[in-house]
């Protein structure tokens, strides 16, 4: 599945990462920036909000007629596909989010004390037991990757990464539906 992100989408992201970045530093949950970006291309415009907490944990969320999109550090954003369960005791570090008309897709990102061997285990086993067919596989150095999807829809897939670095794991799953 590959699509090509429009120019108004690529102008709003590096706007809203950029007021991500400047909202970095704040002492306490609150409202960084928000209003609206109008694409000085095709004229449309995007809402946007970006939060900060504590100096940790920048967040961002833009909405625009197509759908929404919202990334960012911590849980709150580390959303997994449906019928996906981290690895116990993961801790979930950040990740995005968006939907639309065309359809959704994820990014979480998580870390474990662990295996990368163990973590990749469990994500396929969790794929082959929903009938997807694992597509792809890789491995290199310390880090384990591996590609599904269902073998009847060719629009939607999933993408699981580990990597070993001591006796932790980072990790992500990636994932998206076109419909």
């Amino acid at each position: 599945m590959t699509t090509r992100p429009t120019s108004a989408f690529l102008n709003t992201f590096v706007a809203a990462a950029a007021l991500l970045v400047a909202g970095c530093g704040s002492k306490s949950e609150k409202e960084v920036a928000s209003g609206t970006y109008t694409d000085p291309e095709t004229g449309e415009t995007a809402e946007y909000k970006v939060t900060s907490d504590d100096g940790e944990a920048g967040n961002v969320t833009i909405k625009t007629a197509d759908g929404e999109v919202s990334f960012g550090g911590g849980a709150a954003h580390a959303k997994l596909p449906a019928g996906i369960a981290p690895y116990p005791g993961a801790r979930m570090t950040g990740g995005l989010s968006s939907s639309g008309k065309d359809g959704n897709a994820g990014m979480a990102s998580f870390e474990v004390k662990g295996k990368a061997a163990d973590v990749i285990a469990h994500f396929r086993k969790q794929v082959e037991a929903q009938g997807m067919k694992v597509t792809s596989e890789i491995t290199a150095d310390q880090t384990m990757m591996f590609a599904a999807q269902k073998a009847d829809d060719d629009k939607s897939g999933m993408q699981f990464t580990a990597t070993q670095e001591g006796d932790q794991v980072r990790g992500s799953v990636t994932y998206g539906h076109r419909r």
